[in-house]
């Protein structure tokens, strides 16, 4: 055991840890796989940040001795805006309607090319009024009396409570900092502390990204006012000063509090965004930042804090993952174990950790009445956000979701379903202008502006699978939930319109049904001499083709809506409409393996055994889909994993533009789970959080942006951008390693790693509202409790065989 010289007495590491979070603060974790830590302050927003969030709003704090930087943005800091009517500026190519039917012609001619001519020239609109994500700017907390000589510093993030905390000494006094971020009461606290009387004393003044706005100091109220780029949208930054002790004044925009003994700052931040077609517009934020300072300072400081941390642990505590680890690494600093995991080191405690931490940034990015999270989660440093900070829709948008079913956080996923519901009004004014039908669709990218219309390059733009790929999302909140009332009067109405588009926009090839026009997700094929081949580099060259017939993503995701929606419409007596949808589902193009044994991506067995392509969409009905796995389709499952084999893991050097990327590797994680491949997964998860990971564990999407250097801020890491989706999917794909339900049965441990091989996770849901707790040792199942409340017995399967929960004495039935 390793010892360490502390104080003059020899200590253990896990004695050492312990004597640093008991100077650091009395109410840290126990089990330090929910702590994230360092003994010195942060440089960099993207590898070093700490997050807070409320969903509202989030913060990024550094924690600098001589100056705090605090990142903050609001989630409806977004440019463009909406319709309003004038559909051209929101993408509706004028020409679309008329040239669908030619185009689906050349497609199913096998005209690629003039497919493609086609769709650029005359179905794919240009939107003016799309927008991107941007920031408000940071809080700049200056301590001009604190120099560089400081000991005994620590910066944490506490996932179980979710507060933030910065402690250090000078010339014998200890300073604190404490940071929350409160859903209740709407406000970001930070507390400035010392046990020295008159000792602290900050200047704090804002650093604005937007061109315009104006600060104003009255008495104790620091206040941002200032209007978005572009819209002119009004935006409205409100902190109020509280000091215990000493004196505040107002110096030249500067607000300067001197010789206090604390000084608390609360902070809340608003548009006049109101997620309501066709406007968007509510209340003036002045007004409602005002309104929300005034509730939250008729509360004592340790009232909010404690609403805040017993709301957010209302949450997090549902579910608690605990896998055998090494306790002694567990108490080592978070970088340190960081750099351990990349030298190739096995740490499993700090995958216990990465599964907390994406727990913990889907509840701070995401909660009811907010906006969904986006790429970035609800955090955002830059101007003009990495890849507009949008709500794409061809995977992204749907990783970061994936958890919430398994890790049973409804409320998360509430905002992002609320959000389908707005941007299906749109939808609806897409599919009549664009396709001439009824239903509604949505495509590749999304905004707050309930953007659904087919946009920007044929490449990614043309991805038609949009609307399909939310009402998964739609579906599972009941599956996991079993409310009957949310799936009458939200999710099926949904569901329906979404399958009544497809029902109506399906068009004949080979004997069967195909869509068109569409891609396969950022894919095509390059036309050589000797035909069509898939490219995996050269993605540039103009014999590249996309309008290839028979996209088997496409065939997928409309197997799996139909199939969800004729569930619901049979729960809901509307069994006409599920029988339609069924009978139509089994004239769908069939799925197909090819030569190399793989899973075809197109009707053309055209796939190249070299091509690393980041997207694996084809491979949907394996994950997050249903219609492939291993124990109903074998066959189709073992061309899926010879498909996984060719596309590869990780990163490809010689194909960098069309590889990679930390949520292209989640997908192949959650695949390989579902393919019942425990160890592959649990691979490229130390893949991602290593090779595509920070110290702050969080991962990142490592394809250069393509935007211009100076739409941003000035950063080190201007080509590596924290994305939350692979972080956010690592959670409930643990979860999937250790219970699966797609498949209308409970399956236990049906894909544990062999580094998981014992432990336990309490709180995981499954479809049909079960709530389950397992145990295992040596990859045995120990124990599973099953809480089932008005619900019949489910089918289990464990090691492959369906088994008697009624006589098999590991299994205990809870009912309420």
């Amino acid at each position: 055991m390793k010892t360490f010289q502390y104080r003059g007495k020899v200590v253990t590491m896990l004695m050492l840890v312990a004597l640093v979070i008991t100077n650091c603060r009395q109410d840290l974790p126990q089990d330090l796989n929910h702590l994230i830590w360092y003994e010195y302050p942060g440089e960099h927003w993207n590898s070093q940040g700490m997050h807070l969030g409320n969903g509202y709003f989030g913060a990024t704090f550094l924690g600098g001795v001589n100056q705090e930087v605090i990142s903050i943005t609001d989630a409806s800091m977004w440019t463009g805006g909406p319709a309003n009517g004038d559909w051209e500026k929101a993408g509706v190519n004028p020409m679309a309607l008329n040239a669908l039917p030619q185009i689906r012609e050349a497609v199913v001619n096998g005209e690629a090319a003039l497919a493609d001519s086609l769709t650029n020239e005359h179905f794919l609109g240009d939107s003016e009024l799309y927008g991107y994500f941007t920031s408000i700017g940071d809080l700049l907390i200056t301590f001009s009396d604190h120099g560089d000589n400081y000991t005994a510093y620590s910066r944490a993030l506490d996932l179980q409570q979710s507060t933030g905390q910065v402690k250090y000494q000078i010339e014998g006094i200890e300073y604190v900092r404490d940071y929350f971020c409160s859903f209740p009461d709407k406000v970001l606290v930070l507390q400035y502390t010392s046990n020295g009387p008159d000792a602290i004393n900050l200047k704090l003044a804002a650093r604005v990204v937007q061109d315009s706005s104006s600060i104003q100091i009255e008495g104790n109220t620091f206040q941002v006012r200032g209007f978005i780029n572009g819209n002119n949208r009004p935006f409205n930054v409100m902190i109020r000063v509280k000091n215990q002790g000493g004196t505040v004044e107002n110096d030249q925009q500067v607000l300067k509090v001197s010789n206090a003994d604390t000084v608390t700052l609360y902070v809340t931040m608003s548009t006049n965004y109101k997620m309501e077609y066709p406007h968007y517009t509510g209340q003036d934020p002045e007004v409602t930042n005002s309104s929300v300072l005034t509730a939250a300072l008729a509360k004592d400081y340790q009232q909010l804090k404690q609403a805040h941390i017993q709301d957010y642990r209302n949450l997090y505590d549902r579910v608690k993952l605990d896998l055998e680890h090494d306790r002694e690494l567990a108490a080592m600093p978070t970088d340190q174990r960081f750099e351990r995991l990349k030298a190739g080191k096995q740490d499993t405690g700090y995958k216990i950790l990465a599964f907390n931490l994406g727990r913990y940034m889907v509840i701070s990015a995401s909660r009811p009445g907010t906006l969904p999270a986006n790429l970035q989660g609800v955090w955002n440093v830059f101007k003009f956000a990495p890849w507009a900070g949008n709500y794409q829709s061809n995977i992204n948008l749907q990783e970061i979701y994936w958890s919430c079913g398994p890790l049973n956080l409804p409320e998360c996923q509430q905002s992002y379903i609320d959000w389908i519901e707005n941007l299906a009004i749109s939808g609806r004014e897409i599919a009549k202008r664009v396709y001439g039908t009824n239903g509604w669709i949505s495509h590749t990218i999304g905004n707050i502006w309930g953007h659904a219309a087919p946009t920007g390059a044929l490449i990614w733009g043309m991805y038609s699978m949009g609307s399909a790929w939310h009402c998964q999302h739609v579906w599972d909140q009941f599956a996991f939930n079993q409310d009957t009332d949310y799936l009458e009067h939200q999710a099926y109405p949904l569901l329906k319109d979404a399958s009544v588009f497809w029902l109506e926009n399906l068009i004949p090839f080979e004997g069967y049904y195909i869509t068109s026009p569409t891609v396969s997700a950022e894919h095509g094929a390059l036309l050589t001499d000797n035909g069509l081949n898939p490219a995996y580099h050269d993605l540039e060259s103009d014999q590249y083709r996309y309008s290839l017939p028979g996209v088997y993503q496409d065939m997928e995701m409309i197997w799996d809506l139909f199939t969800n929606t004729a569930q619901a419409a049979y729960l809901l007596g509307d069994d006409q409409f599920g029988d339609t949808l069924l009978q139509v589902r089994e004239t769908l193009l069939p799925l197909k393996i090819g030569k190399h044994g793989q899973l075809q991506e197109w009707f053309y067995d055209i796939d190249h055994p070299q091509g690393r392509h980041r997207h694996i969409a084809h491979l949907y009905a394996v994950a997050p889909g249903r219609q492939i796995h291993p124990t109903i389709t074998p066959n189709l499952a073992a061309a899926a994993a010879t498909s996984l084999n060719m596309r590869g893991d990780g990163r490809f050097m010689d194909q960098e533009l069309a590889a990679g990327g930390n949520w292209a590797r989640a997908h192949r994680m959650w695949a390989w789970t579902r393919l019942l491949d425990g160890n592959r997964a649990n691979k490229i998860m130390s893949e991602m959080l290593t090779e595509q990971g920070f110290e702050n564990v969080l991962t990142y999407q490592h394809a250069p942006y393509g935007g211009e250097p100076e739409m941003y801020r000035e950063s080190d890491e201007m080509f590596c951008h924290f994305q939350l989706d692979g972080s956010a999917a690592l959670s409930g794909c643990i979860a999937e390693m250790i219970v699966q339900s797609h498949l209308d049965e409970i399956h236990l441990l049906p894909a544990l790693p062999d580094e998981f091989s014992t432990g336990q996770l309490e709180g995981v849901r499954a479809r049909g509202g079960y709530t389950l707790d397992i145990q295992w040792r040596d990859g045995k199942l120990i124990q599973a409790k099953i809480w089932i409340d008005d619900f019949p017995l489910p089918k289990v399967r464990l090691e492959n065989q369906l088994i008697d929960i009624e006589k098999d004495q590991r299994i205990q039935i809870i009912t309420s």
